[in-house]
């Protein structure tokens, strides 16, 4: 069934358009995370890449796994977790995905925009990337000094990164209510 769009223009052929588009952002922004890990950041393994199926904090529904298929083979599906959205700026990420090399079919991807549409809507709660994250970011984020933020980093770099917020609250010494009291922004 095609649904005009407007003007006459296919639904379908303005969609692809606009997959196109957004995933084409989606890999330039693995391309950058990838940029600034070499450049001194240190990302965990699951930061760039992670096949790992269970990802509990996507709900089930028409377009998990498309979501998951498309969107972890250049990065961790939790990136989306840190970026909610509105149906067009889902389409422009995933068009921007799609321009950068994202390969599915039109179908794959009206189910990702229509599953991160439904999933993913826009926040006012800032996040951050707890495993990207520079020591002036993390002081800020948590309200802490930047020797205590930067003692989280030397701990993040020695054991690989932090997969939980159980794992960031396991460094010595820091303020567990602190983090507690952010959890909501903190993105593994």
């Amino acid at each position: 069934m095609k649904r005009v769009w407007r003007n006459g223009i296919t639904y379908r052929g303005l969609h692809t358009l606009a997959l196109t588009l957004a995933f084409a952002g989606l890999i330039a922004f693995c391309i950058f995370t990838r940029t600034t890990a070499s450049a001194g950041q240190t990302l965990s393994p699951s930061a760039t890449t992670d096949q790992s199926p269970n990802h509990p904090e996507f709900p089930p529904g028409d377009g998990r796994e498309a979501v998951m298929r498309l969107c972890s083979k250049c990065h961790s599906p939790n990136i989306i977790l840190a970026y909610g959205q509105n149906r067009v700026g889902w389409e422009n990420t995933i068009t921007k995905m799609a321009r950068l090399g994202a390969k599915g079919s039109d179908d794959d991807f009206s189910d990702v925009a229509d599953y991160l549409t439904a999933n993913f809507p826009p926040s006012a709660v800032q996040k951050i990337f707890v495993n990207m994250a520079t020591d002036k970011q993390i002081a800020e984020m948590l309200d802490m000094s930047l020797d205590d933020a930067k003692a989280i980093i030397t701990y993040r770099d020695k054991v690989k990164g932090f997969k939980s917020i159980e794992d960031l609250k396991s460094v010595p010494n820091v303020d567990t209510k602190k983090i507690d009291a952010k959890k909501d922004h903190l993105i593994f």
